[in-house]
């Protein structure tokens, strides 16, 4: 059975989104589920969600200055919490103590589940891994 990876992201940072999509997929031969390419314009975006995040095995979010303000990363965040899926975030751009004290807090995402983006092939690595051992 195929390993999913729900990647969310905001608007803003979609192509760095495909180039994770893409990593996930090449070298960690993991099936990425991306809104740009898994809902469809017209879809519900809420019913979509609802639908693919439950399908998945863990979700990676990019948080950056952008996405940070967008309501959908937290939602998919807090769905994936309460699924008791693995979550990473990815950080470009802002930090933990920024999300903290200018962004309204952090929720259930702790410090244990970040990464740099400079240190995203550590976390296509470890990916790899999980793939390999789930198959």
């Amino acid at each position: 059975m195929p390993y999913h990876v729900f990647i969310s992201h905001g608007w803003h940072d979609r192509w760095i989104a495909r180039q994770f999509a893409r990593a996930i997929r090449e070298v960690a031969g993991a099936v990425p589920i991306v809104d740009i390419f898994d809902i469809k314009k017209g879809d519900r975006i809420d019913d979509r969600i609802r639908e693919i995040l439950p399908r998945c095995d863990e979700l990676v979010a990019l948080l950056t200055p952008w996405s940070v303000t967008r309501n959908w990363v937290w939602n998919e965040i807090g769905a994936a919490w309460i699924l008791d899926r693995r979550i990473v975030a990815v950080l470009y751009g802002v930090s933990l103590t920024e999300i903290d004290a200018e962004k309204g807090g952090r929720a259930c995402l702790t410090s244990r589940h970040v990464v740099l983006l400079d240190d995203f092939d550590d976390y296509i690595a470890e990916l790899a891994d999980r793939v390999k051992g789930a198959s």
